[in-house]
């Protein structure tokens, strides 16, 4: 008699046990199918920003008071950005904190992608700036060109003649 109430007993802890493992597999499956969700979500947001950076060349205008100045590369306009507080990022996504764009540094601009409409255009909000690569002393100069042609002041213009 004592040994079926022992049979019971084991067949009682088994069921017992492998409910509480199912409990748990179905619980760990919803944890991991939410956590793909959401990397899923990262990676489409990422791709989105990625899609929206401008690539611009960093420039400085003006004779006496230099004025920093982006030129997009893509349709050669331009506008100003205020470089993030946190640092600009290297090519390979490093933070370097305290570093600051030479002219002719080919930058990623990443935020909200919004540019005013004033000339030159204004980036409202920038979120990350990391450098990309260094123009060349051909291609740097026809946008310091471009800018010279299209922002230079009267008191400036009449100097040079």
């Amino acid at each position: 008699m004592e040994e079926k109430k022992e049979e019971k007993r084991d067949w009682k802890m088994i069921i017992g046990m492998t409910l509480f493992i199912l409990i748990f597999a179905v619980i760990g499956g919803s944890f991991w199918k939410m956590v793909g969700k959401e990397a899923e979500k990262v990676k489409e947001e990422e791709a989105r920003a990625e899609a929206e950076a401008i690539t611009a060349i960093y420039l400085e205008t003006g004779e006496y008071l230099k004025k920093p100045l982006f030129a997009d590369i893509a349709n050669e306009m331009f506008f100003t950005a205020e470089i993030p507080g946190e640092g600009i990022y290297n090519k390979k996504g490093k933070l370097i904190e305290g570093d600051v764009l030479e002219i002719g540094d080919v930058v990623k601009i990443y935020g909200n992608g919004i540019i005013t409409r004033s000339d030159p255009g204004q980036y409202a909000e920038v979120t990350k700036l990391q450098r990309i690569r260094r123009a060349d002393l051909e291609e740097t100069q026809k946008y310091l060109d471009l800018a010279e042609e299209r922002y230079c002041t009267e008191d400036e213009g009449e100097e040079r003649q």
